[in-house]
């Protein structure tokens, strides 16, 4: 059975630019241009992860774009926990759950951007 950790490690680039195109998605949902950053954020780590792994900023870079995303996914829940009791609880209680997820996703690119690529 392969290791988990390694498949993440090995296709960290392909998982930060999959990402990328889901927070275009949420930004364009959303109709926020504060969505770009994670956008670029995201896209830059995956191009540095692809073309760059062993420049000293490529590391540090992913991971501070991994806890981006987590604290944006992680404010989002927190915006819209109040709504849960409203009129908009369907809508709320969905994006909940989307954003929840989204932050555990992020925690994954964190453990595999911030480890070397095997050689």
């Amino acid at each position: 059975m392969p290791d988990v950790g390694a498949l993440l490690r090995n296709y960290a680039p392909y998982f930060f630019w999959v990402v990328a195109a889901v927070w275009v998605a949420v930004g364009v949902g959303g109709g926020s241009a504060l969505m770009a950053w994670p956008v670029l954020a995201c896209a830059l780590s995956g191009v540095l992860l692809k073309f760059k792994p062993a420049w000293k900023i490529t590391f540090s870079w992913a991971t501070s774009t991994a806890v981006l995303g987590l604290l944006i996914s992680a404010y989002q829940v927190f915006a819209w926990s109040p709504l849960l009791s409203g009129d908009f609880s369907v809508l709320a209680a969905s994006a909940l759950g989307g954003f929840a997820a989204f932050a555990v996703v992020h925690l994954f690119l964190l453990y595999a951007g911030a480890k070397p690529l095997p050689a």
